[in-house]
């Protein structure tokens, strides 16, 4: 079966796998109705790896991120998808590489805790590398005054998974992950498709 594979840093595969700068490649190994993605690290350094799995057709358990340090020159599992009897199955994912080792041993709740700060009350904007429509509502944003705060996820990557895990209960098989994604004060918006449409929503907001 076809799988749609979208890859949303700066590139973009489908049927396929997709290698970061042709550091990391990710795979998938596919056992009857299991299929576990894979991600090869290709260098001889320890490389940190985030991957949002939004998934169709999947057990819920499917659409959750995923953070691991990489071993030199390995092949790592990072998650495994259960296909649902009768349903048609597809799914995406984004994958962020970072270049040194992180500390991941942090507990949800200190995750939580941490992004409140950033964006407890506030308008906040998460961009990404290449992404015209966040680059168009950040210009408008800064020209019509209207407070706000901003993350690149390719240089706030730690800032990033924490919020995702702070809106993990909103996330489902059916969430796309579409950017910019915006923190309304409380609420989460994945992309826009009319900038006046969503620049009349955060002012009002």
């Amino acid at each position: 079966m076809l799988k749609l594979l979208l890859f949303i840093t700066i590139l973009f595969a489908s049927l396929g796998s997709y290698a970061q700068g042709l550091k990391v490649l990710i795979t998938e190994k596919k056992r009857g109705k299991r299929i576990v993605l894979m991600a090869e690290n290709k260098t001889t350094d320890t490389l940190n790896v985030f991957l949002m799995v939004n998934a169709e057709g999947y057990r819920k358990s499917a659409s959750k991120p995923v953070i691991k340090n990489l071993p030199p020159l390995s092949n790592t599992p990072m998650i495994t998808l259960i296909e649902l009897t009768g349903q048609e199955s597809t799914y995406t994912y984004e994958l962020i590489v970072n270049e040194k080792e992180l500390d991941i041993n942090i507990t949800h709740e200190n995750q939580v805790t941490d992004i409140q700060q950033h964006i407890k009350g506030r308008l906040v904007v998460f961009s990404a590398d290449g992404c015209t429509k966040c680059e168009a509502l950040l210009a408008e944003l800064e020209e019509g005054r209207v407070p706000h705060r901003f993350f690149n996820i390719n240089e706030h990557p730690v800032v990033y998974r924490q919020f995702l895990a702070h809106i993990e209960r909103d996330l489902t098989n059916q969430t796309q992950i579409k950017f910019p994604v915006i923190w309304n004060k409380g609420e989460v918006i994945f992309g826009y498709d009319d900038l006046e449409a969503i620049l009349s929503k955060l002012k009002q907001g």
